[in-house]
C-alpha cells in the first residue's frame, strides 16, 4: 500500500506538468484553437483581395489600347458625364 501511494504522489508531478502544457494558452490546445481563427480570417481576407484582383485585371483588360471595349467606354463616360447622345435611352439598372 506504500508502494501505490508512493507511486502516486511521484506520478501527480509528471501529470500535472504534463496536463498544463497540453492547456496552456502558449503551446497548448487554446494556442492551437487561436492560431486555427487566425488562419481563417486571414484565408478570408486572401479570397477576398483575390476576387479583387479578378475583377480589376478584368477591367484593365477592357481597356487594353489594342482591343478597346467601345461599350464599357460610353457606360463609363456616362457614369462620369451624366449625359446621353441626342436620340438615346439611358436605362440604369442598380
Amino acid at each position: 500500500m506504500f508502494k501505490i501511494k508512493f507511486f502516486l504522489i511521484l506520478s501527480i508531478l509528471p501529470i500535472s506538468y504534463l496536463v498544463y502544457h497540453l492547456i496552456g494558452f502558449d503551446n497548448g490546445i487554446n494556442a492551437y484553437v487561436e492560431k486555427k481563427k487566425t488562419l481563417n480570417n486571414q484565408q478570408t481576407y486572401q479570397n477576398l483581395l483575390e476576387n479583387k484582383i479578378i475583377k480589376y485585371k478584368e477591367k484593365i483588360k477592357l481597356l487594353d489600347p489594342n482591343a478597346i471595349d467601345l461599350d464599357y467606354l460610353e457606360e463609363k463616360a456616362l457614369d462620369l458625364y451624366g449625359g446621353t447622345e441626342k436620340n438615346a435611352y439611358n436605362i440604369i439598372l442598380k
